[in-house]
Order: structure tokens, then sequence, then C-alpha cells
């Protein structure tokens, strides 16, 4: 059965995203719309998870330095502690305030995209045909939508088993003093966050350490929920990119450059190929901060939590595993997506120089040559100004990780 893909095929895990932050950042022409009193619990919750994911990057910076034991090693652990659950809290908000602050800008793109898209007739014809050359060529959309879905799919399984397993921890040490004789029952929270209602006369109400376990609950949900929108969202956006991109390439391999059209094919294709290179700009332009906060964020959040595991205890070796390998799934994301971009546009120069251009004139020759001296220049995300948003850079950040584990281990001793 002849299957057609819509744009939202693309945009069912970035959506699922935003929903668990019961947000909606931009509204474009393709959104879901809701009625008025489902739109009004919707910013509800969404403000009181945003306000708990702020307030808790606070909390844990006034329990950090309120008065407690005063040795080094002490201090340390504490550091540790705080500094890696933070990077959860700050790359969150980070990523909540770009998709808010350039939620236009978005808008505009996702519109530009599904102009681009392919249309219903055009999916039939390309399918429908036995053979089509030059700019009628049919997209690969069938290969993108399962790959990225599938990529997104299994982050978002990982992400939420991370923050089920990081709710429940607090659950499972009560239940064990429980269940452990002549140990003293006592409430522990996710993190070491200070709330007002928290004093020496009720650390152990069952009322407060409920009020302070729902705020950090909803807190780290939207954290994560943000984390996977921003990344999916760059992945939708990348995906676009690398679909029409791989066409280009298809297109300017079959082409026939002696046809008696062939020049204007050529052009459309020049064009095509313009718009898509601002596209990868705009992309960059909204990404760019957000990259390089992440990437220094989960450099020292992964060094933290590997000192955590390894230099404290056992029960903060099963606490921040999960942490870990989130991070550093986290950073693979990133890094992987955009190392995939560069690789797929890389392939246009191979295309066009492998053309049969020798049979055009001398116009088309010309046009074919400046296009690849214009791709030698492969389309590249960066991290502001800093690094390239590539698998490389993921290997350096795993390295300055260890580097700085290296640096708090020579310390703790």
């Amino acid at each position: 059965m002849l299957r057609i893909y819509t744009l939202q095929d693309f945009l069912k895990y970035p959506n699922l995203a935003l929903n668990l932050a019961w947000s909606n950042p931009f509204a474009w022409s393709g959104a879901r719309s809701y009625s008025y009193h489902i739109m009004w619990l919707r910013r509800a919750l969404f403000i009181f998870g945003a306000l708990n994911l702020v307030y808790q990057n606070f909390g844990m910076l006034i329990y950090l330095f309120m008065p407690n034991e005063s040795s080094t090693e002490s201090f340390i652990r504490q550091i540790t502690e705080t500094g890696s659950i933070m990077g959860l809290t700050m790359v969150g908000a980070c990523n909540m305030c770009v998709l808010y602050w350039h939620g236009g800008r978005i808008v505009v793109l996702l519109d530009d995209f599904q102009l681009l898209f392919p249309t219903t007739y055009a999916q039939r014809r390309a399918k429908c045909a036995k053979r089509l050359r030059g700019v009628k060529i049919p997209h690969r959309i069938e290969h993108f939508a399962a790959k990225s879905n599938l990529l997104m799919k299994y982050t978002t399984i990982s992400y939420m088993f991370a923050w089920a397993y990081y709710n429940s921890l607090p659950i499972v040490e009560y239940l064990y003093e429980w269940l452990t004789p002549d140990v003293e029952l006592k409430y522990h929270y996710q993190s070491n966050t200070w709330y007002p209602w928290q004093n020496n006369h009720n650390t152990h109400s069952f009322i407060a350490f409920l009020a302070a376990y729902i705020c950090q609950m909803q807190s780290s949900l939207t954290g994560v929920a943000f984390i996977m929108a921003a990344e999916f969202i760059l992945c939708f956006f990348t995906t676009q990119l690398q679909l029409h991109f791989d066409y280009l390439a298809m297109a300017l391999e079959t082409i026939d450059a002696g046809a008696a059209n062939a020049n204007e094919e050529l052009k459309y294709l020049i064009n095509y190929h313009d718009k898509l290179l601002s596209y990868a700009r705009e992309i960059n332009d909204i990404f760019s901060i957000s990259f390089l906060v992440n990437f220094f964020t989960s450099a020292v959040a992964i060094c933290l939590m590997g000192f955590s595991m390894v230099m404290i205890s056992l029960v903060h070796a099963f606490k921040y595993c999960v942490g870990l390998l989130a991070f550093i799934l986290f950073t693979f994301f990133i890094c992987y997506t955009g190392s995939e971009l560069t690789d797929v546009s890389n392939k246009l120069v191979g295309a066009a120089f492998y053309g049969n251009w020798y049979d055009g004139n001398l116009a088309y020759r010309k046009m074919i040559l400046f296009f690849i001296m214009r791709c030698r220049v492969p389309v590249v995300l960066r991290a502001y100004k800093f690094a390239t948003v590539s698998m490389p850079t993921f290997t350096t950040i795993l390295r300055s990780s260890y580097s700085l584990f290296t640096f708090f281990q020579a310390m703790g001793k």
C-alpha cells in the first residue's frame, strides 16, 4: 500500500517532548490546537514546572553554602553532588529559554520546510513512475523518517527510564531503612535543594518531604522534557536538511547535461541549494549558544557524576550512573546529528563532479564549476565560534571530562 508522508510524521517525538513539559513555545500552521480550558490547564502546569526548574538551580546553591561539615572531603563531595545535578537543571533551563526566545524563528523555519516538503501529488507521481531523471527523482522520505524516528524513540525511552529511576531512589532508600532494623528513618530527596519550608523542626515531616519531592519530580520532568524537545527539534531540522541534500545529490547525479532543458534544471538545483544553505545558517544561529552551553555543562557534569560514583560511596554510584549515561547520550545525540548533516552535504561535490557535465554547453559547465567550488565548504553546525557539532567534538568533550575528573580525584586525596 502506498503511504503518503507529511511533515507531522517527523514531528511525533518533538511534540511528545513538548507535551511532557505541558509547553507550546511556538504555534505554527501545522500545530495542534487546544480548547480554552485545556490551554489554561497546560499553561498552569507548565508555569509550575518551569518555576521549579529555575528555582532548583538557586535552591541547590543555597544548600551548598549553608553551614554544614567543614572538612575538605565533605565540601568536595557537596560540590560534586550539587554540580552534577545542576548540569541537568541548567541544560533544561537553557533549552527552555532557547525554544521560547527563538520561537518565532522556529515557526518560520517550520513553515518553510512545510512548503519545501514533497506534496502528496509529487510523492504519488514519484512512486508510480518507472524511471525519473533530473529534478523529478523522488525524495527518500521513508528512509529518513524511519531513521530519525528510531533514533528519537530510543532516546526517549532512555531519558524516561533515567527520570523514573532518579525519582524512585528516595522511596527505595526509605523502604530500605524501614526494613532494616536499628536504622533511623529519615526522608531523602532527589537532590540537595533548599526550600523555604525546610527547617530543623520538620526534618522528619512527611508533608514537608512530600512537597519537596513533588517539586523536584516536576522540576526534573520539565528539565528532561526540554532537553528532549531541543534535541528532537534539532534532529527534525537536520533530518529535513539531510532529506533535501540527499535529493539534491541524486538529482545532480541523474541530470542529463546534454538535454535541451539541462541549464534550467541546474539553475533550479542551484537555487534549491541556496535555500538549504540559508536554512542551515538559520538553524545554526538559533542553536549555537545552546550548543556551547550544552557542551560545557556536559563536560563538567560527566566529570562530577563520575567522581561521585567512584570516590564517594556505592550508594552514589547507583544514584549517578544513570545520570552519567544520560549526559553521554545527550552529548552523543547532538554531535551525531551534526555529523550526519555534514556527511550528507559532502555528497554534493562528488554528485556534481561525476555527472556528465562534459556533455553540457559552456554555460552549463561554468555553473557546475562554481557550484562545485561552493560545495567544497561543507555544512557544519557550530557551538558559537568555538567548536563544531561533530563526533570529533564528542570525543574531545569526553577527554576534557576525564582530565577534569583526574583533577578532582587529586583534590580529594
